[in-house]
């Protein structure tokens, strides 16, 4: 019989933030929220700034981190982050902006690297 819950762990270099099974997690992925029920592929992916998600029946759990990755095999996902902390639904918005002022962070993308990407990729395209 296929196990219908998710071993997730968050991790950072100083500590083990979170160990513990669920029905799905809600992660901020570079390319965009994922989310992961159990028999999800298996995958690596980068996560940016913002709120993991960790369903557990009714209620969820939201843990607010400062970038890493995530690697989900086999109903296991471990999320490695350089910071994370806990913060209660009301909160996590909150959280989320003392993390991005605490270290800087600053998600707008100016037009003056709008015009650097679009150049990026125009060279690339003229290799090609």
């Amino acid at each position: 019989m296929v196990e219908n819950k998710i071993h997730i762990s968050i991790v950072t270099p100083e500590e083990n933030i979170f160990e513990g099974k669920a029905g799905f997690v809600l992660v901020p992925a570079i390319s965009g929220a994922m989310g992961f029920l159990p028999g999800h592929i298996p995958i690596v992916a980068r996560l940016s700034t913002g709120i993991v998600k960790i369903g557990k029946g009714d209620s969820a759990r939201y843990f607010v981190i400062k970038s890493g990755y995530i690697e989900f095999l086999f109903n296991r996902a471990n999320i490695l982050t350089e910071r994370a902390m806990e913060a209660k639904y009301e909160e996590r918005d909150r959280v989320l902006d003392e993390i991005k002022k605490k270290y800087k962070i600053v998600q707008e993308i100016t037009e003056e690297t709008k015009k650097i990407a679009r150049a990026i990729t125009y060279v690339k395209d003229l290799e090609n």
